[in-house]
Formats: C-alpha cells, structure tokens, sequence
C-alpha cells in the first residue's frame, strides 16, 4: 500500500507543470507511504515476535511532523523568489504573513 502512494507520488511529479503542484505530489506520497511502510513493519515485528517496535513509531511521527512543515518552507521560498508557476495552476501562493486574530475579543464582540 505504501509503495502505490510512492509510485502515485513520482508519477505526479513527473506530470505535473510547475513547482508548485511538483512539490504537492511527493509530500503527499512520503506523508502516506512512509507511515503505511513503518506500520507494515510493525506488522511484521509483531508477527515474529519481538515486543520493541518504538523505532517505527517514532519514524511514523518523524515523517509526519517534518515532511509538512519542510515542503511548506521549500514553497514560501519559491514564492519569496517569484518563481513561475503554469499558467494552468489556478492562484499564486501568498508569501505575506497570516493576519492574526484574538480570538477572546472575538468572543467577547458574541
């Protein structure tokens, strides 16, 4: 199962126009692959009885806190540099910081 996400992954990337729909399909396909791969490894650790599989674990929370965060950094770059996307990509990434909201006061406005 894991090893579909990759595949889907390199076939986007080789098919997709710019950078920006580049960069999705790899991430989406380490976010899901590597995570179904480690727990198929626990699977089979399990299975031949060894009770320590904290290895797998903590590579399925690794994978899962930096691949986001990495490939959002590696966006913003792309954006602060103006590179061009597709003129089929819909939108263009914002580099401009999120407004911030205080949600108490908003709160207290209900």
């Amino acid at each position: 199962m894991g090893s579909f996400f990759f595949l889907a992954g390199a076939i986007g990337f080789l098919r997709l126009p710019d950078f920006y729909t580049r960069v999705h399909a790899p991430t989406k396909a380490a976010t899901l692959g590597i995570p179904l791969m480690a727990f198929a490894s626990m699977l089979v650790h399990l299975g031949a009885g060894f009770e320590i599989w904290m290895e797998d674990v903590l590579i399925i929370l690794f994978v899962f806190l930096t691949v986001p965060v990495s490939t959002q950094i590696l966006i913003r770059a792309a954006a602060a540099r103006k590179v061009p996307s597709s003129p089929e990509t819909v939108g263009r990434p914002s580099i401009e910081p999120v407004e911030r909201v205080d949600v108490d006061r908003v709160n207290q406005e209900e």
